[in-house]
């Protein structure tokens, strides 16, 4: 991994080299190579949470049921952005983020890692990823409109006050419903094309988003989406949004997007597959009542509410407009293939909402933002069945452990209690995200949450990770500090 990221900083370094020796002797727009980034150290506590790993290509819980407390977890990470205009029309944007983390496996529990079984010590793990690397083209820039032309892996984010809950539509999974998030990082990272067009006049702002994506954050890989965005808003005062997501419309191996292996079986001669195609729509609004009294920095208003304070926001969506029965038959290719006890049948088991405050604070900090959230899934937000396994469209399910030896064949560890239990019927998560800067370059970020936050976790050359979120049970909840540093 060393390895790795030296010879993507060596990239970098060649390639800022290139690009200032072609200039020199060209009359480009701008030969100046911008180089910008951050680094941020944190750390954070998981006050009780839920522990799960996967061990030999099987998900279990360790020591069952593997209620964790005061478990710590935290990761060095660095971004860095290159971005440079071959002439006046075109922009070029290179960005590389690399993280180190120690590994969150609990050092009490036996891992086949440690010594003849023992308590499990790992060093930590490090990873170089691509943030971006995108062209644009513009093809019309006026005082009123623009249109341009995005080609390549593009950071997306299309509701702008969003802290950590929400941006459901490309941070979900359509069948089964699954949320993804990260700290600090509410947005997407999308693979494809964008056209983006925008329309300003007076107090009017329209813009819209034309997408054809490319899928490469949950397999099957490399299916094809189209996905449309809009926002309408009136100055600073409101903003509504909408998008449709068709993922996954086009399948590259329909063998793979709609696996006949993943068959539901109702009676007899009546049955079907899932599959992980589906439509996906959203709606948000955001209101700012102080934007009218805001005013300059020297008003009162202005003074208490600082540049966020007051705005309110909210989305709703749909993960999935077509309904599919339950399957309690199991089929004749794999015992344990499309066990779906739960099925896709109302889509309001598919409607994740949330909403959010920025919260006055007499600019003590700059963002202070209260999101809710309600997950309405009455299934795991796992998706081991999805990427490991055999690739299904189904909830997940696996074998529980005690002591290393399976006593039984369960869905999750968390989840093994009846249909109209509470934890299924009270789904809500929440997070408190506060920023304050305290210098040009340097600022400071927390946060305490119920999110959807996995378990860091590598286990040498197996694959060991935890598919499901670290908090699902009422009364579990995190906490997390960190220290920002943007050039």
């Amino acid at each position: 991994m060393r390895s790795t990221m030296c010879r993507s900083i060596a990239f970098l370094f060649l390639f800022s080299c290139i690009v200032r020796a072609e200039s020199a002797g060209s009359n480009l727009h701008d030969s100046t190579v911008t180089v910008s980034g951050s680094v941020h150290m944190g750390m954070g506590e998981v006050m009780r949470g839920m522990y799960r790993v996967m061990l030999n290509g099987e998900q279990q819980a360790l020591n069952w049921p593997a209620t964790v407390t005061h478990a710590w977890f935290g990761q060095p990470e660095a971004l860095l952005n290159l971005a440079f205009r071959p002439n006046e029309k075109i922009r070029v944007q290179i960005g590389f983020e690399g993280n180190v983390f120690l590994n969150t496996f609990p050092a009490n529990l036996k891992s086949s890692m440690g010594s003849n079984g023992g308590p499990s010590v790992l060093p930590q793990y490090m990873s170089w990823t691509l943030h971006q690397a995108q062209g644009t083209i513009s093809l019309l820039d006026d005082e009123s409109m623009s249109l341009g032309l995005s080609l390549g892996v593009m950071p997306y984010k299309y509701n702008p006050e969003v802290r950590n809950l929400g941006e459901f539509l490309f941070r979900s999974g359509t069948y089964p419903f699954l949320l993804i998030n990260n700290y600090d990082f509410p947005l997407a990272r999308l693979s494809g094309l964008r056209l983006n067009y925008k329309y300003v006049h007076n107090q009017i702002k329209i813009a819209f988003d034309q997408l054809v994506l490319s899928e490469r954050t949950l397999p099957p890989f490399y299916d094809i989406s189209l996905a449309s965005m809009v926002s309408v808003g009136w100055g600073k005062f409101i903003e509504w949004g909408a998008g449709v997501d068709f993922a996954r419309v086009i399948s590259v191996n329909s063998d793979l997007t709609t696996p006949k292996s993943a068959k539901y079986a109702i009676n007899p001669g009546d049955t079907g597959y899932y599959t992980f195609k589906g439509t996906k729509v959203m709606s948000r609004l955001t209101v700012d009542p102080c934007a009218i009294l805001r005013g300059d920095n020297g008003s009162i208003v202005s003074q208490i509410c600082g540049e966020n304070g007051g705005k309110m926001y909210g989305e709703i969506a749909v993960i999935g407009l077509k309904n599919y029965p339950a399957s309690l038959v199991r089929t004749s290719i794999d015992p344990r293939d499309a066990m779906n006890q739960w099925g896709y049948t109302k889509i309001s088991e598919r409607m994740p909402w949330m909403v959010g405050i920025n919260i006055p604070l007499w600019k003590i900090l700059d963002v202070c933002a209260f999101e809710l959230e309600k997950y309405p899934a009455p299934y795991p937000n796992d998706y081991f069945q999805v990427l490991m396994e055999k690739g299904l469209p189904v909830p997940t399910w696996y074998h529980v452990y005690r002591d290393n030896i399976k006593i039984e064949n369960h869905d999750t560890v968390s989840w093994n209690m009846p249909y109209d239990s509470a934890v299924y019927q009270n789904r809500w998560f929440w997070s408190l995200y506060m920023k304050k800067k305290l210098a040009e370059h340097f600022s400071l970020t927390g946060q305490i949450s119920k999110d959807h936050m996995r378990w860091d976790v590598n286990l040498g050359n197996k694959i060991n990770y935890d598919t499901e979120e670290a908090m699902v049970k009422p009364g579990e909840w995190s906490w997390r500090f960190g220290a920002l540093l943007e050039f």
